[in-house]
């Protein structure tokens, strides 16, 4: 009997252990990233020339707009806290130097293959539907161009 009362007592401890291991898991996931109501731009090089820093700005309703480095961009967007989908996006069509379109390559590579994000002390980092990064932004400061 003591050693079926061992066993019972054992086989609770180490359930409990077991137990107790597989919910730190759960605590570890990624806090929701809220996106309404935040503007986000590209970190760029410092520049004497540099005009204005693209961006993207989350607004209510789920709908986003920015400057893309040449051209502007406004349309809707889904979005679950860390999936993201911003398939209802037009972009004005003009064409501008060559530092500008590379720019602007950037962020339509963000609107166009974005698939998730996650918010760390880094900025907004957009991830495909691979799981590989695309670009991280950072938050948005009104006149400046990193």
């Amino acid at each position: 009997m003591k050693s079926v009362l061992k066993a019972l007592a054992l086989g609770t401890v180490l359930c409990a252990a077991v137990a107790g291991c597989s919910t730190t898991g759960v605590g570890s996931q990624a806090k929701p990233v809220v996106l309404e109501n935040t503007s986000w731009m590209l970190q760029v090089e410092k520049t004497a020339d540099c005009d204005a820093v693209p961006y993207l700005e989350f607004l209510p309703g789920n709908r986003v707009t920015g400057d893309l480095g040449c051209n502007r961009a406004t349309g809707s967007f889904e979005f679950d806290g860390h999936s993201i989908l911003m398939d209802k996006v037009g972009v004005t069509r003009r064409m501008c130097g060559p530092q500008y379109m590379a720019l602007e390559a950037r962020m339509l590579k963000v609107i166009n293959e974005s698939r998730s994000v996650s918010q760390s002390d880094k900025g907004l980092t957009f991830y495909d539907a691979e799981g590989k990064e695309i670009e991280t932004l950072v938050p948005e400061v009104v006149g400046s161009c990193y």
